[in-house]
Protein backbone atom coordinates (compact mmCIF):
# COMPACT_ATOMS: atom_id res chain seq x y z
CA UNK A 1 0.00 0.00 0.00
CA UNK A 2 1.56 3.28 -0.76
CA UNK A 3 1.60 6.41 0.71
CA UNK A 4 -1.18 8.26 -0.45
CA UNK A 5 -3.48 5.49 -0.47
CA UNK A 6 -2.64 4.38 3.48
CA UNK A 7 -3.47 7.74 4.45
CA UNK A 8 -6.88 7.74 2.74
CA UNK A 9 -7.54 4.63 4.74
CA UNK A 10 -6.36 5.37 7.47
CA UNK A 11 -7.70 8.91 7.64
CA UNK A 12 -11.19 7.92 6.37
CA UNK A 13 -11.96 5.29 9.30
CA UNK A 14 -10.32 7.25 11.89
CA UNK A 15 -12.07 10.53 10.60
CA UNK A 16 -15.67 8.59 10.50
CA UNK A 17 -15.17 7.24 14.33
CA UNK A 18 -13.33 10.40 15.32
CA UNK A 19 -10.67 8.22 16.95
CA UNK A 20 -6.92 10.32 16.39
CA UNK A 21 -6.02 7.05 14.63
CA UNK A 22 -7.34 4.11 13.38
CA UNK A 23 -6.90 1.20 16.07
CA UNK A 24 -6.41 -1.76 14.44
CA UNK A 25 -5.48 -4.65 17.39
CA UNK A 26 -8.55 -5.19 19.56
CA UNK A 27 -5.53 -6.31 23.06
CA UNK A 28 -4.35 -2.82 22.07
CA UNK A 29 -6.22 -0.14 21.72
CA UNK A 30 -5.38 1.56 24.78
CA UNK A 31 -2.43 3.18 25.34
CA UNK A 32 -2.55 2.93 29.05
CA UNK A 33 -1.89 -1.28 27.57
CA UNK A 34 0.21 -0.03 25.05
CA UNK A 35 2.18 1.87 27.78
CA UNK A 36 2.09 -1.04 30.14
CA UNK A 37 3.15 -3.39 27.85
CA UNK A 38 6.55 -2.27 26.46
CA UNK A 39 7.59 -0.75 30.18
CA UNK A 40 7.22 -4.33 31.86
CA UNK A 41 8.74 -6.38 29.15
CA UNK A 42 11.08 -4.36 26.68
CA UNK A 43 13.12 -5.97 23.80
CA UNK A 44 15.37 -2.77 23.19
CA UNK A 45 16.34 0.70 24.88
CA UNK A 46 18.15 3.30 22.70
CA UNK A 47 19.05 6.52 23.41
CA UNK A 48 19.10 9.84 21.06
CA UNK A 49 20.04 13.00 21.88
CA UNK A 50 17.36 14.73 23.90
CA UNK A 51 15.45 11.43 24.64
CA UNK A 52 15.48 7.74 25.25
CA UNK A 53 12.99 4.84 23.26
CA UNK A 54 11.85 1.77 24.79
CA UNK A 55 10.96 -1.14 22.38
CA UNK A 56 8.91 -4.38 22.91
CA UNK A 57 7.99 -7.10 20.19
CA UNK A 58 4.86 -8.77 20.53
CA UNK A 59 3.97 -12.02 19.56
CA UNK A 60 6.17 -14.09 17.17
CA UNK A 61 8.57 -11.28 16.16
CA UNK A 62 11.59 -13.86 15.06
CA UNK A 63 11.94 -12.82 11.15
CA UNK A 64 11.76 -8.95 12.29
CA UNK A 65 14.87 -9.42 14.67
CA UNK A 66 16.18 -6.76 16.81
CA UNK A 67 19.19 -5.71 14.61
CA UNK A 68 16.47 -4.97 12.08
CA UNK A 69 13.92 -3.11 13.91
CA UNK A 70 17.19 -1.18 15.51
CA UNK A 71 18.51 -0.15 12.19
CA UNK A 72 14.81 0.89 10.92
CA UNK A 73 13.78 3.11 14.27
CA UNK A 74 17.52 4.78 14.26
CA UNK A 75 17.50 5.48 10.50
CA UNK A 76 13.89 7.38 11.40
CA UNK A 77 14.49 8.82 14.76
CA UNK A 78 17.78 10.75 12.92
CA UNK A 79 15.57 12.29 10.82
CA UNK A 80 12.92 13.45 13.11
CA UNK A 81 15.85 14.42 15.93
CA UNK A 82 17.34 16.83 13.04
CA UNK A 83 14.29 18.62 11.79
CA UNK A 84 13.47 19.25 15.60
CA UNK A 85 17.22 20.37 16.74
CA UNK A 86 16.57 17.06 19.16
CA UNK A 87 14.48 14.11 19.76
CA UNK A 88 10.90 15.72 20.46
CA UNK A 89 10.29 13.56 23.46
CA UNK A 90 11.81 12.75 26.70
CA UNK A 91 11.06 8.98 26.35
CA UNK A 92 9.01 7.27 23.69
CA UNK A 93 7.83 3.79 24.20
CA UNK A 94 7.36 1.64 20.62
CA UNK A 95 5.35 -1.84 20.33
CA UNK A 96 6.00 -3.34 17.37
CA UNK A 97 3.27 -6.40 16.68
CA UNK A 98 4.25 -8.33 13.80
CA UNK A 99 1.82 -9.07 10.96
CA UNK A 100 1.17 -11.29 8.28
CA UNK A 101 2.67 -9.62 4.73
CA UNK A 102 4.96 -7.02 3.79
CA UNK A 103 3.47 -3.65 4.83
CA UNK A 104 4.34 -1.45 7.51
CA UNK A 105 1.43 0.43 10.07
CA UNK A 106 -0.69 0.85 10.44
CA UNK A 107 0.17 2.98 13.56
CA UNK A 108 -1.51 4.50 16.38
CA UNK A 109 0.26 6.98 18.61
CA UNK A 110 -0.98 9.02 21.70
CA UNK A 111 0.41 11.22 24.28
CA UNK A 112 -1.05 9.50 27.66
CA UNK A 113 -0.67 8.09 29.68
CA UNK A 114 3.52 8.43 28.60
CA UNK A 115 4.20 9.11 24.56
CA UNK A 116 3.66 6.14 23.53
CA UNK A 117 2.91 4.15 19.79
CA UNK A 118 1.73 0.62 18.31
CA UNK A 119 2.62 0.23 14.57
CA UNK A 120 2.26 -2.87 13.13
CA UNK A 121 5.26 -4.53 10.90
CA UNK A 122 4.34 -7.68 8.50
CA UNK A 123 6.48 -10.39 9.04
CA UNK A 124 7.78 -10.26 5.01
CA UNK A 125 8.94 -6.83 5.42
CA UNK A 126 12.37 -6.28 3.38
CA UNK A 127 15.39 -4.42 4.24
CA UNK A 128 14.39 -2.10 1.17
CA UNK A 129 11.03 -1.32 2.76
CA UNK A 130 12.33 -0.70 6.22
CA UNK A 131 15.00 1.52 4.26
CA UNK A 132 12.32 3.73 2.41
CA UNK A 133 9.33 3.79 5.30
CA UNK A 134 7.95 6.99 6.09
CA UNK A 135 5.29 5.52 8.10
CA UNK A 136 8.05 5.88 11.56
CA UNK A 137 8.74 9.78 10.80
CA UNK A 138 5.24 10.28 10.42
CA UNK A 139 3.98 8.70 13.80
CA UNK A 140 7.77 10.24 15.49
CA UNK A 141 6.89 13.80 14.21
CA UNK A 142 3.08 13.31 16.13
CA UNK A 143 4.90 13.21 18.95
CA UNK A 144 6.81 16.77 18.58
CA UNK A 145 3.75 18.69 18.84
CA UNK A 146 1.08 18.77 22.13
CA UNK A 147 -2.17 17.67 21.53
CA UNK A 148 -5.22 19.63 20.27
CA UNK A 149 -8.88 19.34 20.49
CA UNK A 150 -10.10 16.54 18.23
CA UNK A 151 -12.12 18.91 15.79
CA UNK A 152 -9.04 20.32 14.94
CA UNK A 153 -7.43 16.94 14.07
CA UNK A 154 -6.00 18.03 11.00
CA UNK A 155 -3.75 20.54 12.89
CA UNK A 156 -2.12 17.33 13.66
CA UNK A 157 -2.36 15.37 10.96
CA UNK A 158 -1.10 18.30 8.70
CA UNK A 159 2.15 19.00 10.43
CA UNK A 160 2.71 15.14 10.37
CA UNK A 161 2.14 14.79 6.88
CA UNK A 162 3.93 17.79 5.84
CA UNK A 163 6.88 17.98 8.07
CA UNK A 164 7.65 13.78 7.54
CA UNK A 165 9.23 13.88 4.11
CA UNK A 166 11.40 16.86 4.88
CA UNK A 167 12.68 15.74 7.40
CA UNK A 168 14.00 12.51 5.26
CA UNK A 169 15.02 14.76 2.75
CA UNK A 170 17.15 17.01 5.17
CA UNK A 171 19.00 13.76 6.22
CA UNK A 172 19.45 12.89 2.85
CA UNK A 173 17.00 9.78 2.85
CA UNK A 174 15.11 11.13 0.08
CA UNK A 175 15.87 13.41 -2.51
CA UNK A 176 13.62 17.02 -2.80
CA UNK A 177 12.36 15.97 -5.58
CA UNK A 178 10.17 13.30 -3.64
CA UNK A 179 8.97 15.95 -1.38
CA UNK A 180 7.66 18.53 -3.56
CA UNK A 181 6.23 15.53 -5.84
CA UNK A 182 3.40 14.83 -3.35
CA UNK A 183 2.86 18.51 -2.79
CA UNK A 184 1.97 18.58 -7.02
CA UNK A 185 -0.13 15.13 -6.73
CA UNK A 186 -1.58 14.69 -3.17
CA UNK A 187 -2.07 18.43 -2.17
CA UNK A 188 -4.58 19.39 -4.08
CA UNK A 189 -6.93 16.74 -2.58
CA UNK A 190 -6.80 19.34 0.23
CA UNK A 191 -9.14 22.05 -1.31
CA UNK A 192 -12.32 22.48 0.06
CA UNK A 193 -15.10 20.46 -1.85
CA UNK A 194 -18.99 21.21 -1.66
CA UNK A 195 -20.40 21.57 1.68
CA UNK A 196 -16.77 22.71 3.04
CA UNK A 197 -17.21 24.27 6.56
CA UNK A 198 -14.03 24.72 7.23
CA UNK A 199 -10.84 23.01 8.27
CA UNK A 200 -12.61 22.59 12.02
CA UNK A 201 -15.84 21.76 10.47
CA UNK A 202 -15.25 19.75 7.65
CA UNK A 203 -13.69 16.08 8.35
CA UNK A 204 -12.64 14.10 5.40
CA UNK A 205 -9.33 12.48 4.90
CA UNK A 206 -8.78 15.00 2.01
CA UNK A 207 -9.18 17.90 4.85
CA UNK A 208 -7.67 16.39 7.40
CA UNK A 209 -4.26 14.85 5.85
CA UNK A 210 -3.66 17.49 2.55
CA UNK A 211 -5.76 20.56 3.87
CA UNK A 212 -3.58 20.51 6.90
CA UNK A 213 -0.53 20.30 4.78
CA UNK A 214 -1.54 22.87 2.67
CA UNK A 215 -1.97 25.09 6.29
CA UNK A 216 1.91 24.36 6.93
CA UNK A 217 2.93 25.18 3.68
CA UNK A 218 1.30 28.50 3.49
CA UNK A 219 2.68 29.03 6.75
CA UNK A 220 6.22 28.40 5.74
CA UNK A 221 6.17 30.77 3.21
CA UNK A 222 4.21 33.27 4.97
CA UNK A 223 6.96 33.43 8.09
CA UNK A 224 9.20 33.54 5.01
CA UNK A 225 8.52 36.30 4.00
CA UNK A 226 7.08 38.48 6.79
CA UNK A 227 10.94 37.84 8.68
CA UNK A 228 12.33 38.55 4.90
CA UNK A 229 13.87 35.45 5.13
CA UNK A 230 15.10 35.29 8.86
CA UNK A 231 12.58 32.66 9.85
CA UNK A 232 11.36 29.52 9.14
CA UNK A 233 8.51 26.94 9.82
CA UNK A 234 10.93 24.80 11.39
CA UNK A 235 11.73 27.39 13.67
CA UNK A 236 8.15 27.92 15.14
CA UNK A 237 7.69 23.84 15.34
CA UNK A 238 11.26 23.90 17.33
CA UNK A 239 9.71 26.46 19.47
CA UNK A 240 6.80 24.81 19.82
CA UNK A 241 8.11 20.91 20.74
CA UNK A 242 10.27 23.06 23.66
CA UNK A 243 8.26 24.90 25.13
CA UNK A 244 5.22 21.79 25.02
CA UNK A 245 7.67 19.22 25.86
CA UNK A 246 5.42 17.48 23.16
CA UNK A 247 2.34 15.29 22.77
CA UNK A 248 2.03 14.97 26.31
CA UNK A 249 0.75 17.93 26.59
CA UNK A 250 -2.86 19.18 25.73
CA UNK A 251 -2.95 22.68 24.31
CA UNK A 252 -5.19 24.88 22.39
CA UNK A 253 -4.78 25.59 18.78
CA UNK A 254 -4.25 29.11 19.63
CA UNK A 255 -1.88 28.12 22.34
CA UNK A 256 0.54 25.93 19.96
CA UNK A 257 0.26 28.44 17.30
CA UNK A 258 1.01 31.71 19.23
CA UNK A 259 3.66 30.13 20.78
CA UNK A 260 5.50 29.18 17.82
CA UNK A 261 4.35 32.61 16.23
CA UNK A 262 6.15 34.51 19.11
CA UNK A 263 9.57 32.68 18.31
CA UNK A 264 9.41 33.66 14.65
CA UNK A 265 8.27 37.22 15.23
CA UNK A 266 4.85 37.49 13.99
CA UNK A 267 1.34 36.37 14.13
CA UNK A 268 1.34 34.08 11.05
CA UNK A 269 -0.38 30.73 12.44
CA UNK A 270 -2.63 32.25 14.79
CA UNK A 271 -4.20 34.39 12.03
CA UNK A 272 -4.07 31.70 9.30
CA UNK A 273 -5.68 29.35 11.92
CA UNK A 274 -8.54 31.96 12.04
CA UNK A 275 -8.43 32.32 8.28
CA UNK A 276 -8.89 28.37 7.80
CA UNK A 277 -11.11 26.65 10.73
CA UNK A 278 -14.56 28.27 9.94
CA UNK A 279 -14.72 28.64 6.39
CA UNK A 280 -13.99 27.33 2.98
CA UNK A 281 -10.91 28.22 1.47
CA UNK A 282 -9.66 27.91 -2.28
CA UNK A 283 -5.83 28.24 -1.91
CA UNK A 284 -3.69 29.45 -4.86
CA UNK A 285 -1.60 26.16 -4.32
CA UNK A 286 -0.41 26.32 -8.18
CA UNK A 287 0.78 29.69 -7.71
CA UNK A 288 2.55 28.83 -4.15
CA UNK A 289 4.53 26.20 -6.04
CA UNK A 290 4.97 28.60 -9.03
CA UNK A 291 6.52 30.90 -6.65
CA UNK A 292 8.84 28.07 -4.51
CA UNK A 293 10.03 27.27 -8.58
CA UNK A 294 8.41 23.64 -8.56
CA UNK A 295 6.85 22.42 -11.43
CA UNK A 296 6.02 18.96 -12.85
CA UNK A 297 7.60 18.66 -17.18
CA UNK A 298 6.53 15.22 -18.51
CA UNK A 299 6.07 13.23 -15.01
CA UNK A 300 9.08 14.77 -13.63
CA UNK A 301 9.46 17.06 -10.53
CA UNK A 302 11.75 20.12 -11.77
CA UNK A 303 12.71 23.24 -10.18
CA UNK A 304 13.43 26.81 -11.56
CA UNK A 305 15.82 28.51 -9.37
CA UNK A 306 14.85 31.80 -11.00
CA UNK A 307 11.68 31.51 -9.12
CA UNK A 308 10.83 34.46 -6.35
CA UNK A 309 10.95 31.72 -3.87
CA UNK A 310 13.59 29.59 -5.10
CA UNK A 311 15.65 30.45 -1.73
CA UNK A 312 13.03 29.11 0.28
CA UNK A 313 12.83 25.98 -1.77
CA UNK A 314 15.93 25.06 -1.47
CA UNK A 315 16.28 25.72 2.38
CA UNK A 316 13.04 23.72 3.53
CA UNK A 317 15.36 20.85 2.28
CA UNK A 318 18.57 21.30 3.77
CA UNK A 319 19.55 21.49 7.31
CA UNK A 320 20.97 24.96 7.84
CA UNK A 321 24.92 25.17 8.29
CA UNK A 322 24.65 25.31 11.83
CA UNK A 323 22.59 22.45 12.02
CA UNK A 324 24.38 19.78 10.34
Amino acid sequence: MDRRHFLQTVGSLAVATQLPRLTFAQAYDDPADVYARVKGSPDLQLSMPGGNITIAMDGDSRPLDKRRIETWIRRSASAISAYFGRFPVSHWYLLVTPGAGNRIGPATTWGYPGSVTHLTVGRDVTDDALRDDWVMVHEMTHMALPRVPMRSEWFMEGSATYVEPIARAQSRQIPAQEVWRWAVDDMPKGQPQEGDEGLDHTHTWGRTYWGGAMYWLLAEIAIYKHSHGKYRLQDALRAINRASGGNMASWSVMQTAQTGDAAVKGDVLASLYDKLKDRPVTIDLDGMLRELGISEVDGVIRFDDRAPLAELRRSITLLEPSDR
